[in-house]
């Protein structure tokens, strides 16, 4: 009885998140910038002049409606607002796995997150390399990578949830490994570093950011 609750009180702030969010994103987005956030604008070790504010950045802008589809509304709708659209079904889906719930609907959910935040950094990543000199480039980079990595995770039946279909596997394993060459290539180049990324970060950016090393730094030139 008690989690049905839960569940019926969390649908409906994931349906008010996502029908209004948009109106209330740069508000709501300010307050969501705290040390127990899973952004990357709150790195416990990265040079606060590194990293920036995601929703504002300008690749957000050049490829957050190839992400979030919300029809005629994409004239008028502000960028960040989209991205926090996505965000807020990212918290959704996160209080549900704290809820326990595991149906059909949150294991969709959970694999639709994952393609949607590796769709984004794809998209970002197929900018110009020096597009991550600009910190707030840099934390978008850093977000959708990292949520692409949890989210699949997550979905990959390794929690003891079962496993996802293969042809659900293959789309987050190609988003995973166009995600791991392009990270190599940004760290080598100096453009994101560990300390990026967090403490908390997935184990295969970390093995990346250990094992590769910085050949130059283009943010300097």
């Amino acid at each position: 009885m008690i989690r049905q609750a839960l569940t019926l009180i969390l649908a409906f702030v994931g349906g008010f998140l996502v029908v209004g969010g948009w109106i209330w994103a740069p508000q709501i987005s300010n307050l969501m910038q705290s040390p127990f956030s899973s952004g990357p604008s709150v790195s416990l070790f990265a040079d606060p002049n590194r990293i920036g504010r995601p929703e504002t950045a300008p690749v957000v802008r050049s490829c957050i409606f190839k992400v979030v589809d919300v029809g005629p509304d994409a004239a008028k709708m502000q960028p960040s607002a989209a991205y926090f659209i996505l965000k807020a079904g990212s918290m959704q889906a996160n209080v549900s796995a704290m809820l326990g719930k595991s149906d059909r609907w949150s294991e969709n959910q959970t694999i639709e997150l994952a393609a949607s935040w590796g769709q984004l950094a794809n998209c970002i990543y197929a900018q110009d390399d020096r597009e991550l000199c600009d910190p707030d480039n840099r934390a978008a980079a850093v977000e959708a990578t990292t949520k692409c990595f949890a989210y699949a995770k997550q979905a990959d039946g390794s929690s003891g949830k079962p496993a996802i279909s293969a042809s659900d596997a293959r789309v987050l394993e190609g988003f995973g490994d166009r995600l791991l060459i392009m990270l190599k290539n940004h760290r080598r180049y100096g453009t994101l570093v560990a300390a990026d990324f967090g403490s908390f970060a997935p184990p295969e950016i970390m093995r990346i950011m250990r094992e590769e090393q910085e050949t130059r730094d283009i943010c300097k030139r």
